[in-house]
């Protein structure tokens, strides 16, 4: 792919042998262009002019005009695939470079050949320098240097096959400068090389998918490497850090490769590669005590000679590293200088672990899958070369103690912090404890149920743990072999352990990607880190107060690990303090009642209680004020902070007694966002239907209240307990003009009412009912002094009966306003109930006194 200079249009090569033109903006194709015999390698935009040049395994090079959309110019003489193309800054000197060994450069005025230069290398990528910028070589562009008649000179940079960037002059056709690469790709090639931005150098892609950034030295003599991407780890086997043990600077990585890689803790960038082995690396370990010698600046072959990559010396990194690897050596290496310094030869099976003694860096222990377990004499290496510089020989390291230690694959070695014990791990499910240096057996822990992979001693007390395969950890006695604790926790085996703070923790990790923290007193888990989704083989600890862990594994990922423990005590002591203060605040805005300020800090402190307490105060001033203080509160919140106010809206809105506080809330957020605005919030979907089906219940149970008080209304209007306007007065009057009904039917055929009574008794008998029916309301009403005799009433009956009928109405109407006149002053108006019964009763008495006139 390319852009062309304005960033408009995309360029995209393809194996359907054709190359096409985007529009950026728009994602529309603009030109098709088809006439390549072949897979199309390269496209090129023209800095210039409205041009696309193309390259493919046809051996052809294509000009084409983006104006008028067709093939200008094909450009012959290569014969083989064309899988580079660069142009100079004046836009008319072209070169191509490909995989027959030669590097063309081209004149587009007129698309001839200008010159042709070998290279004696299958090239992959090519690039034009501008001169001025002092990349080394470039300054040798001279009249002296030029042959008679020659153009201009072009200089241009190449990488291929043997991993080596040169740079040539196409006026001299020669190789001005070349740069070896790292020892990592030493047997690799390159794929692509690339002009960085503003010319500050060059960039580099290797076969092993590294990116490699080359950077002319102020001199402008030579080239220094100032960063190597590591694009695939793969599987990390083990890593240690390297540097002061207080403020390591570099790690060291082992993985499922033959170089052992250094990267800077302050970048990741891979600053040296450590290449002996031949095969895969699998254990590592660094020598704790190294005297700081002034290493080797490297070595040049001459003028236009460059450096070997991957030199950090300069950086003053004297570490020593031990390896042991699947060719079955041991070896030692000098980081400075990326020299080996000694080999070890004599095991016959795979090196799975190797240790440093800890006071000093005398011996080297190692074992592995052949069940051996040998002690190496370091010093003699390290005192023949103790700086690291190059030898043509790598001496041999001498073992001075060899002994057959367990009954299957050996998986780690520790050594204890006095160097006078070692602690083997096996497959066996046994861990031993040596005496250093004769290796003489001390005794064997027994208990693990599966292969034992890790081991540690402590570093205060006679004790050592061990990592199983049956997903424990045990911490046994030095003095007799017992098992002291056990560690459960792992969901798969656990693969590496350290002590740290003194002793008191544990920290693993294991087969299933994670790294537990424990305490040893109590056994318990502290805490869990998960930034793997692979096994974690590797773990190292270093740093001040062992601050720093660094872990890696079978997702190719190195992870850095730092102690937080004081900073995360700060912001929590902080974090107190302030929320101390706005509690405070909130307690005085309560007490001043200030409910907008104090439903603010609540919902600061995220304390939806006391929110709702508060809402709950304002509400009792009356609904204009909450409405005020809501929608201030939710005017300006976020999105984060809307999601968690509908949230406590939500679980305020599944109880009757807070609904009413949650649907004015909600509320005040709808009146103060748009719609579209709250459908951004993740999650709106379900708060909604959380909502909405509580919101649902809520207002059936307000209707069939507001139905409730309709029926009570119609019932108390309909039993006349009202009190009509006029007062006592009017509902006499209203007595008197109603003569009250003894007894009648509606009669069906006329629609008028029939007194069933009159059928049954004289007229006479029925104005005796009335009388007799009113001054029984009346004693009723009245009290126990003045109350009338049975006998004196019944005789006034039987006398008012017989008088004349005239003279009998007047009596009963006069004995009526007598009665009614008594009984509201002798008893104010009661309610319905009261006056039902006095009805209901008076009707009874009636009856039964009718019966006995009768």
């Amino acid at each position: 792919m390319a852009v062309d200079s304005s960033g408009g249009l995309l360029a995209t090569a393809s194996a359907d042998k054709s190359a096409k033109v985007w529009d950026v903006e728009g994602g529309f194709c603009t030109h098709s262009f088809t006439g390549h015999s072949g897979v199309v390698l390269q496209v090129l935009f023209h800095p210039k002019q409205l041009m696309l040049v193309t390259s493919g395994d046809d051996s052809d090079v294509r000009v084409w005009d983006l104006v008028n959309k067709c093939c200008v110019a094909v450009l012959k003489g290569h014969y083989s695939a064309v899988t580079s193309v660069s142009l100079a800054p004046d836009g008319w000197s072209l070169i191509s470079a490909g995989r027959d060994k030669v590097v063309h450069v081209w004149d587009l005025r007129s698309n001839t050949k200008v010159a042709t230069i070998p290279v004696y290398e299958a090239l992959e990528g090519a690039v034009v320098i501008p001169t001025g910028h002092h990349f080394p070589g470039t300054a040798l562009d001279s009249p002296q240097t030029r042959s008679p008649g020659s153009r201009d000179s072009v200089f241009f940079a190449t990488g291929g096959e043997n991993g080596t960037v040169k740079i040539w002059s196409s006026a001299t056709a020669q190789c001005v400068y070349a740069q070896k690469g790292p020892a990592s790709t030493a047997g690799g090639n390159y794929i692509h090389l690339a002009l960085m931005p503003g010319n500050a150098g060059l960039m580099a892609a290797s076969a092993d998918c590294n990116l490699l950034f080359l950077q002319p030295k102020a001199d402008g003599l030579s080239m220094e490497l100032t960063k190597q991407l590591i694009g695939n780890n793969d599987e990390v086997t083990d890593l240690r850090f390297l540097g002061p043990p207080t403020a390591p600077t570099h790690i060291a990585v082992s993985s499922n490769s033959e170089v052992i890689r250094v990267f800077s803790l302050a970048n990741m960038s891979c600053t040296a590669s450590l290449a002996g082995h031949t095969d895969t690396i699998l254990a590592l370990d660094v020598a704790a005590h190294v005297t700081s010698t002034k290493a080797s600046a490297g070595h040049t072959d001459g003028v236009h000679a460059g450096d070997v990559m991957g030199d950090p010396s300069a950086g003053g990194l004297q570490a020593v590293i031990a390896s042991g690897s699947k060719d079955n050596q041991v070896r030692l290496w000098h980081c400075g200088t990326g020299q080996c310094l000694g080999v070890g030869d004599g095991h016959v099976a795979a090196v799975s672990a190797v240790a440093f003694t800890r006071r000093s860096n005398k011996l080297v222990i190692s074992a592995g899958a052949d069940k051996l377990l040998k002690v190496w004499d370091a010093a003699a290496a390290l005192t023949a070369n103790p700086t690291g510089q190059s030898s043509r020989a790598v001496p041999s390291l001498k073992a001075t103690a060899a002994t057959s230690a367990h009954d299957k694959d050996i998986n780690a070695v520790a050594v204890a912090p006095n160097d006078s014990l070692l602690c083997t791990t096996s497959q066996d499910r046994t861990a031993k404890i040596w005496r250093l240096p004769d290796l003489v057996l001390v005794t064997t822990l027994r208990g693990h149920k599966r292969g034992v992979w890790a081991a540690q001693f402590s570093p205060v007390d006679q004790a050592v743990a061990t990592a199983s395969g049956d997903k424990t950890l045990r911490l046994w006695a030095l003095a007799d072999g017992t098992c002291l604790k056990t560690f459960e926790g792992h969901t798969a085996s656990v693969l590496r352990l350290n002590f740290l703070s003194a002793g008191t923790q544990l920290l693993s990790s294991g087969a299933d990607g994670l790294v537990k923290l424990w305490n040893v007193r109590s056994t318990e888990c502290v805490n869990t880190f998960d930034g793997h989704e692979d096994k974690v083989w590797a773990m190292a600890v270093g740093g001040s107060q062992e601050s720093l862990v660094a872990t890696g594994g079978g997702d190719a990922r190195v992870q850095i690990w730092e102690d937080c423990t004081l900073q995360d005590k700060a912001e929590e002591a902080e974090e107190q303090e302030v929320t101390l203060l706005k509690q405070q605040r909130l307690s005085n805005a309560l007490q001043d009642k200030d409910y907008t300020a104090a439903a603010q800090l609540a919902f600061e402190l995220k304390q939806p209680g006391r929110l709702l307490a508060v809402v709950n105060k304002a509400c009792e001033a009356g609904p204009a004020k909450a409405h005020h203080i809501l929608t201030n509160l939710v005017g300006n919140l976020s999105e984060e902070e809307l999601k968690l106010c509908l949230e406590y809206i939500r679980d305020w809105n599944t109880n009757s007694r807070h609904c009413s506080v949650a649907q004015a809330m909600l509320q005040a957020i709808l009146v103060k966002h748009q719609p579209q605005a709250l459908l951004k919030i993740a999650g709106m979907q379900d708060l909604v239907e959380a909502l909405a089906s509580y919101t649902q219940r809520h207002f059936a149970r307000m209707d069939r209240l507001v139905r409730s008080s309709f029926l009570l209304d119609y019932t108390l209007a309909s039993m006349n307990v009202l009190m009509p306007e006029g007062g006592p007065e009017a509902l006499v009057t209203d007595d008197l003009d109603q003569p009250e009904a003894v007894g009648s039917d509606l009669d069906e055929s006329t629609g008028t009412e029939v007194d069933t009574d009159a059928f049954m008794q004289p007229a006479a008998d029925i104005q005796a009912d009335e009388h007799i029916q009113a001054v029984l309301t009346d004693q009723q009403q009245l009290g126990p002094l003045d109350s009338v005799p049975m006998e004196q009433q019944v005789s006034d009956l039987q006398e008012g009966a017989a008088e004349p009928e005239g003279d009998r109405e007047a009596v009963v109407q006069q004995t009526k306003k007598q009665t009614l006149a008594k009984r509201r002053k002798s008893a104010p108006l009661v309610s319905l109930s009261s006056r039902a019964a006095v009805h209901a009763g008076s009707q009874t008495a009636v009856k039964a006194k009718r019966k006995k006139v009768k």
